[in-house]
């Protein structure tokens, strides 16, 4: 994972701490997928690999062989994934990544761009180890579901777009810093986001941030504000 420079207490100049009212969408915990998504996953069966399926019909969450056997699958090896280089936002679809092992995070979404994403993780317990964070560029809505039975919020979804705020707010680059130890479902999911600076005078407060992609490197964008969600 690309290391993630730790946000002191304070605000950094030049943020403009405007803190963004965020919508939480309520969810009933359904041990399904909805119909219509596509999925990604690391394959227990297919060793240090990633199956890249097509599902029309509805899949129980973390389900590998009711998915090989339901959707339209391929693999694709770990050797050939570029970090940071995936990029999704096909409104019809929703874009949905099983999680068994870090590497999928770290390999496949850390630096990417996606606007609507559904986390599932499919260990029975968090990621172990130190604070880690997964960088999402344009990220409007995220659902994140914990199979462990045991924890208390299975089923969780929030929208990262503001219903209040200026119209500029909508061609803003937007990136969202996730704790990776949220996905355990061990407290209430919660998130915030304030107006910070262009994209140029951002590195220079996160000299590791690592991102993908023409959208963002494009040089309107590099000149215009950003709007930074952080969720944990």
């Amino acid at each position: 994972m690309t290391p993630f420079t730790q946000m002191p207490s304070s605000c950094l100049q030049p943020l403009l701490c405007i803190l963004l009212p965020l919508h939480f969408a309520g969810t009933e915990t359904n041990p399904y997928l909805r119909p219509n998504v596509t999925l990604l996953f690391d394959s227990t069966v297919h060793s240090n690999s990633l199956r890249n399926c097509s599902c029309t019909a509805a899949v129980r969450h973390c389900d590998e062989a009711l998915a090989n056997l339901l959707c339209s699958c391929s693999t694709v090896s770990r050797s050939s994934l570029t970090p940071g280089g995936l990029r999704w936002d096909d409104s019809s679809r929703t874009l949905t990544v099983w999680v068994r092992e870090p590497w999928v995070l770290r390999d496949l979404l850390n630096g990417s761009q996606v606007s609507e994403l559904q986390l599932s993780l499919c260990t029975p317990v968090p990621i172990q180890g130190p604070a880690q964070y997964l960088t999402l560029v344009g990220l409007r809505k995220l659902q994140v579901y914990t199979s462990a039975k045991s924890t208390l919020h299975q089923d969780q979804a929030l929208n990262t777009i503001s219903k209040a705020g200026p119209d500029a707010q909508d061609s803003a680059l937007r990136i969202a810093f996730l704790d990776m130890w949220s996905l355990s479902g061990v407290l209430h999911l919660k998130a915030y986001s304030v107006v910070g600076p262009p994209l140029q005078a951002l590195k220079q407060h996160f000299p590791n941030l690592n991102l993908s992609g023409k959208d963002v490197q494009s040089s309107d964008l590099e000149r215009m504000p950003s709007i930074l969600t952080f969720i944990y």
